[in-house]
């Protein structure tokens, strides 16, 4: 039977005011070929959202910290931004680096792209452990993403070229030597088709690329071998599949320029000479492990590949972040002593660098260097360290909430394209090029 619809309106009207689910919760109807035509276009039409405007992550230069600080007994400052790509949009990023570096000097540096629906906000994460190394850190906002200027976001297929801009203010005014990249989703995927086209790219982290833009938007669908799929993601019979994709591909064309079935990483994979380190979590269903496999198998550097428990959005285990510490020593050539002697947690590892800060800012930080911390007293020191770790975990815990909440609602929102976010402050002026 029909879902009963309420008193007053029609059933159709009923699925209608409760969103494209509905019909997908009718037990007992059957649906002919025009049905599920309809539900294809009600459901895909979420997935080009999701494709080309998942939100828009959201937060101010204050969540990056302070602009000056002293960690690991080393003045740091943090540079902000404003750099046109080649579309003409304003891109916005930030530039940790030692205060006391030479006018002229070169240096190392990271660059971390962030994932779909996030920001350079989220390379604040992993700061300590590439600030320790003694390299500077870069990161910044894709087009479309943050707070820079955009409406439509593309998987890789243009922000390869905003990394390829980026690189390009990095080295030609900021100083930059060596680079190498850390990506995660659509980052690991925009460094790989960059990477293919610039072999001065020292080395490459590579956390959860997709091989295909294609074969993702299937499974999505279809689901993997155990037909799991994620919440909120349109049940669509499996001969109907390609066909909606096709749909969705055009939408994809008309809205955002670019065609979904040339975003191939793996096909970029052959022409990749430098090293990289690739990374999956073993319960991904976003972005399934086989896709790291797979550019795995075809990258022609020297590579490693290394897997671990959880899904897409957790946070990455110690040991995941202790080999990318160890992979950018190598591949960015960091001599020994340029590490810095940081705050730990009890396994010897960086303290995130916000946690440090926010600990500096309570006067307490310097007791975590040990004996050189005066007259604090080793069970003061332990209570510190575990304040410290309390406060890490429940920093991860509301972003991997945050993260699967924006995943959650580009699958689901119906929300128009929101405008453009306010763009940054008069910190974000284009910087001159040095006289």
């Amino acid at each position: 039977q029909p879902w009963p619809a309420a008193q007053g309106e029609s059933a159709e009207q009923s699925d209608l005011s409760r969103g494209p689910a509905a019909s997908l919760e009718r037990p007992c109807r059957r649906l002919g070929i025009t049905g599920y035509v309809g539900l294809v276009r009600e459901g895909y039409d979420e997935l080009v959202k999701a494709i080309i405007r998942p939100p828009r992550a959201e937060y101010s230069l204050n969540d990056l910290g302070p602009s000056e600080f002293r960690y690991g007994g080393v003045d740091f400052v943090r540079q902000d931004v404003s750099v046109p790509n080649r579309r003409g949009l304003a891109l916005c990023g930030s530039l940790w680096r030692r205060a006391d570096l030479e006018p002229g000097s070169s240096f190392p540096c990271v660059v971390y792209l962030h994932g779909n629906a996030s920001c350079r906000a989220e390379a604040t994460t992993i700061a300590s452990q590439v600030l320790a190394l003694g390299a500077a850190l870069f990161s910044f906002d894709f087009a479309g993403c943050g707070l820079s200027e955009g409406n439509y976001i593309s998987l890789g297929f243009f922000e390869r070229d905003d990394v390829e801009t980026m690189i390009g203010w990095l080295r030609e005014y900021a100083g930059v030597g060596a680079v190498a990249l850390w990506g995660r989703s659509m980052g690991a995927v925009s460094s790989v088709m960059q990477a293919a086209r610039d072999p001065s790219i020292a080395g490459l982290v590579l956390d959860s690329p997709f091989a295909s833009l294609e074969q993702v938007a299937l499974e999505l669908v279809s689901g993997g071998p155990d037909g799991d799929r994620p919440e909120g993601v349109p049940n669509v019979p499996g001969f109907l599949v390609k066909s909606a994709l096709r749909m969705v591909a055009s939408s994809v064309k008309s809205r955002a320029g670019f065609d979904l079935y040339k975003c191939r990483p793996v096909d970029a994979a052959p022409t990749c000479f430098m090293p990289a380190l690739f990374a999956t979590a073993h319960d991904d269903v976003l972005v399934r492990p086989h896709h790291s496999r797979l550019i795995f198998d075809a990258f022609a550097g020297d590579k490693n590949l290394v897997t671990f428990e959880g899904d897409h959005n957790e946070m990455r285990p110690g040991f995941f972040l202790d080999s990318a510490a160890i992979f950018f020593t190598n591949v960015l050539r960091i001599p020994d002593a340029a590490a810095l002697e940081v705050p730990t947690d009890h396994s010897g590892r960086p303290l995130p660098l916000m946690q440090v800060l926010l600990m500096q800012q309570r006067g307490a930080a310097a007791r975590l260097y040990g004996p050189r911390g005066g007259e604090a007293t080793q069970a003061e020191r332990a209570r510190l360290r575990a304040e410290a770790q309390q406060e890490l975990e429940r920093q991860q815990l509301e972003e991997e909430e945050m993260l699967n909440r924006a995943i959650l609602e580009s699958l689901s929102s119906s929300e128009p394209p929101a405008a453009c976010r306010q763009r940054a402050s008069d910190n974000h002026a284009p910087q001159p090029p040095p006289a």
